[in-house]
């Protein structure tokens, strides 16, 4: 791990002439690592870089409830989608109670090239945001028998 220390009264004044190094990206929402040196001085600065952009399955959930209001099917190549990897977001979906189910439409002009698990791609062209029935989550209504 490198050791950075405080400037000096003659770092404090210098008109630094950076190189940059930067790490892999880290752990949580820090991206990396990056330090500066100084090629004058050999002031060496660090500095973390974060997402500047929200990344979490909240945001997620989110985006794709305002891109599809519930219940209501949507053409997505209408709002600029041609590309949508379904199964990947039905996975992540899933655990916040959601799925979105996709069927052929009529209009030719308006599929979107979705993947599937396997990576195949299938075209579909109303989409429609849909609760998950508790049942299909693992969770059961009522109570439970014992068998004696």
């Amino acid at each position: 791990m490198r050791r950075l220390h405080a400037p000096t009264l003659a770092q404090w004044s210098c008109e630094h002439r950076w190189k940059t190094t930067t790490t892999r990206s880290g752990h949580d929402d820090v991206v990396r690592m990056r330090y500066l040196t100084c090629r004058h001085c050999g002031l060496k600065v660090k500095n973390e870089e974060r997402l500047a952009v929200p990344w979490n399955e909240q945001d997620l959930v989110g985006m794709v409830r305002s891109l599809l209001p519930e219940g209501r099917p949507v053409y997505l190549r209408d709002r600029g989608i041609t590309e949508l990897p379904l199964s990947g977001l039905n996975a992540i979906l899933a655990g916040h109670g959601l799925e979105i189910h996709a069927s052929k439409g009529r209009d030719l002009k308006r599929l979107v090239a979705c993947t599937d698990q396997e990576g195949r791609v299938k075209s579909f062209g109303l989409f429609e945001l849909r609760r998950t029935s508790l049942e299909a989550l693992g969770f059961t209504i009522g109570p439970r028998h014992r068998a004696k």
